[in-house]
């Protein structure tokens, strides 16, 4: 219950910081509907509530994914670009915009259909080519998604290279950018991201037999192979859903599942919304950074990101080390 009141608080301190400060008295008169000059409704309402909350809906739907696919492979690397959707879906976005600058303008409202269909071919090469005699092993799994990533990030270049002009802004996107948010798309990953986090969660028991190992998994009852296949096509849902609406982002799904298990323990059912509280305000914390921090200029949200990740993921790699 205390995480509400929390993260009300967070937002609101984003919605009142930015290129224009605005205080949170007058933050909270517009989103009650109370009277505030135009200009301060628009950037609230229009510009900084949405993207935050998408900010919010990507990292929720990153790092509990994440978490999930870092239980069912054992494998603490593991994160929702693995398997190849998010280098699928960018693919898939990038296809569209490439096709509306050609052919027709209005194709650019796919984009979020195309980076899904591609996401999910993605998913499906990567467990084509990892099964193996009816199932699913974890290492194939890893090393196919790997494969897949460097074949869509092949074709990614070539799209950029020869089929779209705006090298700049393609580039820019896919290193991850909350700019521009709709609020179509703060309702499709809001949706999704609630919808993915409670289905983990709902799960977790089983989750949790899988780190245990899958012959104790198979012992008390749990359909291994079923539970790979359903992790993997949720995962790959919810991921390319984020994909097309903000980009690649790293470091959200790899790191927060640890931060959260360490704060919360192991139990699936607890550090599942956990991740995803933590995937949402980290996700939205960075990008303050990134559209605060270089005024007028903005940097790209994958990039922070990765500043902030990385020495955080070092410094649990060491304090496991030192466990072990």
């Amino acid at each position: 219950m205390i995480a509400l009141p929390i993260l009300t608080a967070f937002v609101l301190l984003n919605l009142a910081f930015g290129s224009v400060y605005i205080p949170i008295s007058d933050i909270i008169k517009s989103l009650i509907g109370m009277k505030v000059s135009n200009v301060q409704n628009v950037i609230i309402l229009q510009l900084r509530l949405p993207r935050i909350l998408l900010g919010l809906g990507v990292g929720a739907a990153l790092a509990s994914t994440g978490n999930a696919f870092q239980a069912m492979m054992k494998n603490p690397l593991a994160d929702p670009y693995i398997l190849g959707v998010s280098s699928g879906a960018a693919f898939g976005a990038i296809l569209i915009n490439v096709l509306a600058q050609m052919y027709n303008p209005n194709l650019i409202f796919y984009t979020w259909i195309f980076a899904f269909i591609f996401g999910i071919l993605a998913a499906a090469i990567t467990y084509l080519v990892a099964r193996k005699n009816g199932k699913l092993p974890v290492t194939e799994l890893i090393l196919s998604g790997v494969m897949v990533n460097l074949l869509f990030s092949a074709g990614v270049t070539f799209l950029i290279v020869y089929g779209w002009r705006n090298v700049q802004m393609t580039s820019f996107w896919l290193l991850g950018s909350l700019s521009g948010s709709g609020w179509n798309s703060v309702i499709l990953v809001g949706v999704v991201s609630i919808g993915v986090s409670l289905f983990f969660t709902l799960i977790g028991k089983y989750l949790n037999a899988m780190t245990a190992g899958e012959e104790e998994a198979i012992h008390v009852g749990v359909r291994v192979e079923l539970l790979k296949v359903t992790v993997f096509v949720v995962g790959t849902f919810a991921t390319a859903v984020a994909v097309s609406a903000s980009g690649i982002i790293g470091f959200v799904g790899l790191i927060m599942p640890h931060i959260a298990r360490r704060l919360f323990g192991t139990d699936h059912r607890i550090s599942m919304p956990a991740s995803a509280v933590l995937g949402g305000a980290f996700l939205v914390a960075c990008d303050s950074i990134a559209r605060t921090a270089f005024t007028p200029a903005e940097m790209p949200i994958g990039t922070i990101t990765a500043l902030v990740g990385s020495p955080i993921f070092i410094y649990i790699l060491r304090r496991r080390r030192k466990v072990v």
